[in-house]
């Protein structure tokens, strides 16, 4: 089943409009959105009635405090993919005790690290985000993998899922590079989740058609163009 992932991007304990990767630029969610009037996670949450968010813990990735309390509110009420700027297998399984799934960002962790994570965590809750901005992996690790390259090396590891996200197009409404995402389908042992540029239903629709597994959505949201009533049931 086709899985509609709602985003929460929280800093500072505050839902934000995520643009381009942009983190110095982003604004309390309630500035833009026509869907919601406030910018508290759970409260967006239980009015919106998703089945599934990926929250991103901006202050957790940027190593500047972290969300915690607030995701944990938000696991109360729907399915939780949590990105808190993963670099060690500690990181992960305090990320366990809040959250259905960790996803381990490329941006800040290398294959160690995920290696270390699929030995001492339980894998079908794990998932790894390979984070991409201008066509190459995001990273702080020194990591010179091309993105399909990537890919394939994630084959020999046993996480649930492979999430990728064009940081270049979050919050753009750019639509997607689908000759890229046909190539990774082809590449990956795992289900492939797609985030970054899904403007509307035809996005959605064109995503399945592609054999992705999910996509995570937002700005779509907030603008009317994605329907709330499709989140999680598309």
């Amino acid at each position: 089943m086709f899985r509609t992932i709602f985003v929460l991007d929280i800093f500072d304990g505050v839902v934000v409009h995520a643009l381009r990767g942009e983190r110095e630029q982003y604004r309390p969610i309630a500035e833009f959105s026509s869907v919601c009037k406030t910018s508290d996670a759970p409260e967006i949450v239980k009015m919106l009635k998703p089945d599934e968010v990926y929250a991103a813990d901006l202050n957790r990735i940027r190593g500047v405090g972290n969300n915690y309390q607030v995701i944990q509110e938000v696991s109360r009420h729907c399915k939780t993919i949590l990105s808190c700027g993963v670099v060690s297998a500690r990181d992960v399984a305090e990320g366990l005790t809040i959250a259905d799934t960790v996803t381990i960002g490329t941006e800040n962790a290398d294959f160690n690290v995920i290696e270390e994570a699929c030995n001492t965590a339980d894998t079908g809750r794990l998932d790894v985000n390979i984070d991409l901005m201008g066509g190459e992996i995001l990273t702080n690790t020194g990591m010179s993998l091309a993105p399909l390259e990537a890919v394939e090396r994630l084959n020999a590891y046993p996480i649930s899922e492979l999430i990728i996200i064009d940081l270049t197009n979050v919050g753009t409404e750019s639509g997607i590079n689908v000759s890229f995402l046909e190539d990774v389908v082809a590449c990956s042992d795992h289900p492939v989740i797609f985030g970054g540029g899904v403007k509307d239903m035809s996005d959605l629709d064109l995503l399945r058609a592609i054999d992705i597994s999910g996509a995570l959505v937002a700005t779509g949201v907030h603008n009317l163009a994605i329907p709330v009533g499709v989140l999680g049931r598309s």
